[in-house]
């Protein structure tokens, strides 16, 4: 079942998503009942199709519960898109876990991460307790690596010489759509590898091995300064989205060992 929810972030802005739960609504004893699942999807992406809506499907369906929201200035949340931040995305991440502690019952807490959702909670989740175990896919080290995936040459330009980019291609909600260079600015001070040092609970780092976007050395960096216990995957011919089936059913295999 998925059903739409709201919720306030810090700054009083309301974001928005889906909680899918499994179809049963018959009381179970399994340990899945004890798992909660809060997913984070990466930029420019939202929580309604993509990755995230294969993850609310995909782990519905083996008996979780799992939240995808939108961060703030992303499709259906409030907030507006030009003045983004990957520290305002952080910081939506405490108001999500409010929401999910509030309205649901479980024992166990994981965060799963994509791209630019695993920065966002590589920075946060050693601030949070209530994260039981954390899943970083297609993470990075060094935010720098990303502005070649995430902008051209010349948006990079445009950012410097007008102080914003307009994108004028992509997704229908994003056409058109202003940013500021004030998010370009933190690729180049928030510190990933720093903050996942003082994370000290689980944490599986897993990685396409034709990630497109970020390079092996990434995630192969970010396990080296990340604490025990701890396990890096990487799976064979995968891309950064996991696109085929057999990459998929891989992630999730490997997603499933992890949070037993």
């Amino acid at each position: 079942m998925k059903k739409p929810i709201s919720f306030k972030n810090g700054y009083g802005l309301t974001l928005r998503g889906f909680v899918y739960t499994p179809k049963s609504e018959k009381k179970k004893t399994n340990k899945k009942d004890d798992t909660a699942i809060l997913f984070l999807h990466g930029f420019p992406g939202n929580c309604e199709g993509g990755t995230a809506k294969k993850m609310g499907t995909t782990f519905s369906k083996k008996g979780y519960l799992i939240m995808v929201f939108d961060f703030n200035g992303t499709r259906s949340s409030d907030g507006k898109f030009e003045d983004k931040l990957m520290s305002k995305e952080v910081a939506d991440i405490k108001y999500a876990i409010n929401f999910l502690e509030k309205n649901y019952t479980y024992k166990k807490l994981v965060v799963i991460g994509h791209s630019t959702g695993a920065i966002d909670v590589s920075l946060y989740a050693h601030k949070d307790k209530r994260i039981s175990k954390l899943v970083l896919m297609g993470a990075e080290s060094n935010l720098k690596h990303s502005v070649r995936y995430d902008f051209t040459d010349e948006q990079v330009h445009d950012f410097w010489t007008k102080g914003y980019i307009v994108y004028k291609h992509g997704r229908e909600w994003l056409k058109n759509k202003k940013l500021k260079k004030a998010f370009y600015d933190e690729f180049f001070v928030l510190d990933i590898k720093k903050s996942i040092k003082k994370y000290r609970r689980p944490l599986l780092i897993i990685h396409g091995e034709k990630d497109e976007a970020i390079p092996l050395t990434d995630p192969k960096e970010l396990y080296r300064f990340a604490n025990k216990p701890k396990k890096l995957v990487i799976i064979p011919g995968a891309d950064h989205r996991f696109t085929k089936k057999k990459y998929w059913d891989l992630l999730v295999m490997e997603i499933e060992k992890f949070i037993a």
